[in-house]
């Protein structure tokens, strides 16, 4: 019998401090079903398995899991898979590609630091619902080429309660993030729960990141062209921090979104 040793890399993605922020478990090689049940135990955020990498053409391919199952959504983990490839000298740094059945999705990356683009139209759009009203902000609907749930709030969203899932669900939502804009600053303070992408909180999405800066070029032109410092919170501690360059132009917006990868960690197994 061949024993095949599976090598799982733990990423240190987007913290404000090493540990503070997003982690990423990769595995290669392996299997779908090894992926899948170590996503349902593994304490990472996701977990990604790396079905192929050729350095000549500087692409992957991959699919991501989390604790409810297999997931299409795959930014978070395209940062962390590509800063993983290149600091392990399988990908030479600079221009990254994940391969899908939807095209190629590239970012830059050294390794130590990634830069996500987000081109799109601009979508903002106020709604109502009474999953908002504990909130008492203005609700949007804001993103680059889909739209993501947001309330504004005066205060620290995490002094603020969790949104209720019955009320979610009976509005269609499955995702709402509380934020609190510092326009002196150009900063956003944000909480990102995710019940319908099976993360009830979540640590560190660069979608949403992208989204707050079409957002806080929306609440301040001035903010067309800077950088706009995202901070996503979570109650458990963590903090996840991205610098996203904004530009929104006739209806149709550009996000360049920039995060910090600390590490990564390895450990082996057989199978």
């Amino acid at each position: 019998m061949r024993v095949t040793e599976t090598r799982v890399t733990t990423v240190d993605l987007f913290g404000a401090a090493p540990g503070r922020g997003s982690a990423l478990d990769v595995l290669f090689p392996g299997d779908p079903d090894e992926a899948a049940q170590h996503a349902r135990e593994s304490r990472a955020d996701e977990t990604v398995l790396v079905n192929l990498c050729d350095r000549a053409e500087r692409t992957f391919a991959s699919q991501v899991f989390n604790a409810s199952g297999e997931t299409p959504f795959a930014a978070h983990s395209l940062a962390g898979t590509a800063a993983h490839l290149v600091s392990a000298g399988r990908l030479a740094p600079g221009s990254v590609g994940r391969i899908s059945d939807a095209g190629c999705q590239w970012l830059w990356t050294d390794g130590r630091e990634v830069r996500v683009p987000f081109d799109g139209p601009a979508v903002h759009e106020e709604i109502t619902g009474e999953v908002f009203e504990p909130y008492g902000g203005t609700a949007i609907t804001a993103g680059v080429g889909r739209a993501f749930t947001f309330v504004q709030v005066e205060r620290d969203p995490r002094e603020s309660p969790a949104p209720d899932l019955d009320l979610m669900w009976a509005n269609k939502r499955t995702d709402l993030t509380l934020f609190r804009w510092d326009r002196e600053r150009g900063e956003v303070l944000a909480r990102v729960f995710a019940p319908g992408f099976g993360i009830p909180e979540d640590a560190g999405c660069l979608p949403v990141a992208a989204a707050l800066g079409v957002l806080a070029v929306a609440l301040d032109a001035e903010q067309q062209g800077a950088p706009v410092m995202v901070r996503q919170v979570t109650e458990r501690g963590t903090e996840s921090v991205f610098t996203c360059v904004s530009v929104v132009d006739d209806s149709t917006a550009t996000v360049n979104v920039i995060g910090r990868v600390w590490g990564a960690a390895d450990r082996g197994g057989q199978r």
